[in-house]
């Protein structure tokens, strides 16, 4: 039911009605607003004008065949248009040009788990990541290859 409601709110985002509710919302242009769930513990420090890095934690089948959980970094320095916390839906509404909204729209489906950071004011770098797992955290220099050398994960199915 709540994934219908933020599909509703989606939907009404891509409309050709929702223009006057795009422009209210100052969706830069080339951007689009796209809605994406969020926890109510994340939304207390998300707020409209505000910046953003967007996660996605699934599980992943990595290069020796066994399934980990990883977390990647999939979007930086998103603008925050705006926040919903109404009638049990819980979003946050962001500017992503095309290409993102597709990433984060894909980020949805499955068994990922889509989590935000809030960047401090003032802070727009971007910064290379690599895919966070728990072996990567703890595992010692004799028994795995450099994290450069590591063949990249793919999503579990």
């Amino acid at each position: 039911m709540k994934n219908m409601k933020i599909l509703g709110l989606a939907a009404l985002l891509m409309a050709g009605a929702a223009g006057a509710f795009a422009a209210e919302l100052a969706v830069p242009p080339g951007y689009r607003a796209v809605v994406v769930p969020a926890e109510k513990a994340e939304l207390m420090f998300i707020k409209p004008g505000g910046r953003l890095d967007m996660m996605v934690t699934f599980k992943a089948i990595m290069a020796d065949e066994r399934k980990e959980n990883v977390t990647a970094t999939l979007l930086q320095n998103v603008l925050v248009l705006d926040t919903v916390d109404k009638d049990g839906v819980r979003a946050v509404v962001l500017a992503l040009n095309p290409n993102e909204a597709q990433y984060a729209m894909l980020s949805l489906g499955g068994n990922c788990q889509v989590h935000f950071s809030v960047r401090g004011k003032g802070d727009t770098e971007m910064h290379p990541m690599e895919i966070a797992s728990f072996k990567r955290l703890i595992r010692s220099d004799a028994d795995d290859k450099p994290a450069d050398k590591e063949e990249p994960a793919r999503p579990a199915k």
